[in-house]
């Protein structure tokens, strides 16, 4: 009999990939705040409208369903808008996974939650698991509140640690790599800081990693990214000459200078060794990324 595994999120980015990694090998349901799913046959897995901030609705979902794994892709992610909708965030961040936490002890489910480099301040990149924490600006500072709610709960977990997650969804928000492409290919100049350095991550290559973490059925904190360190600016040339565009219209410049609202950890990056040995992962680096990338963005643009 297939294990049950149900994706949070499952309309956002990540919870679209991984809908399309699991449904195979998983019996799948998802939830989020839509009618419907925007981006795959209902038919390929049980889809619930759900908002996980509301206990009762929660657990009423997971009471009814009986998953094994609960996978939480939701977030509130506008690191500078956080910084203002503080409440909205932390009821996303926090309060829906005490909430998952709740269900999930109830129900004898294990829980994957997706974090973020954004959890530590970026001063000694780049990171392992066992490094200590210390989360900058709100958004961050509610990720970490997450973590350890989790980790204090007694429930079988995985934190899964990414960063700079990009690629192509249906009705998915943009992100790093499409609005580049975007702004590039419509002659329009782009200011991208050159002093942040991290792993760029293809959001296909996350999903079949947590994959493995639910086929391994393995817990504890893991750190899963691309596997190449670049900085901002030099990541955007490399985006350019895949998509043969004009590079020049790329200008480098400083985090100081965009004055942004949230501070940002400049030095990141994270060293996979733990995730390669327990997982037997590799993953990808920035061209091959970036090539399966261009692909499905093409594919969709024409279709």
């Amino acid at each position: 009999m297939r294990k049950l595994v149900l994706v949070t999120g499952c309309n956002g980015l990540l919870g679209q990939k991984l809908v399309h990694e699991l449904h195979t090998r998983f019996k799948l349901a998802g939830c989020d705040l839509h009618e419907s799913p925007p981006f795959i046959d209902n038919e390929t897995f049980d889809y619930y409208q759900t908002d996980i901030s509301k206990r009762k609705d929660l657990d009423e979902l997971v009471q009814s369903i009986k998953p094994d794994w609960i996978v939480n892709t939701a977030a509130y992610t506008d690191v500078d808008r956080a910084e203002i909708e503080r409440e909205r965030c932390w009821r996303a961040n926090v309060i829906a996974v005490e909430n998952l936490i709740y269900s999930a002890k109830k129900n004898k489910a294990q829980l994957i939650q997706i974090s973020t480099d954004y959890v530590f301040d970026g001063r000694a990149g780049p990171y392992r698991e066992e490094d200590r924490p210390n989360a900058l600006g709100f958004y961050a500072k509610s990720k970490l509140a997450a973590e350890n709610a989790i980790i204090g709960s007694g429930l079988r977990y995985a934190i899964i640690r990414t960063m700079i997650l990009y690629g192509v969804g249906v009705n998915v928000r943009p992100n790093f790599v499409t609005w580049l492409v975007d702004a590039l290919r419509n002659r329009q100049p782009v200011t991208i800081v050159d002093d942040q350095i991290g792993n760029p991550t293809l959001a296909d290559d996350l999903a079949r990693a947590i994959a493995r973490v639910i086929q391994k059925n393995v817990h504890g904190v893991f750190h899963i990214c691309g596997s190449e360190i670049i900085d901002r600016y030099h990541f955007a040339l490399e985006v350019a000459d895949i998509f043969d565009l004009d590079k020049s219209l790329i200008v480098p410049a400083k985090t100081s200078d965009l004055q942004q609202k949230a501070p940002r950890p400049l030095k990141s990056g994270f060293i996979l060794d733990k995730a390669e040995t327990e997982l037997g992962i590799e993953m990808m680096d920035v061209k091959s990324a970036l090539e399966e990338f261009k692909k499905q963005f093409e594919y969709l643009l024409n279709k």
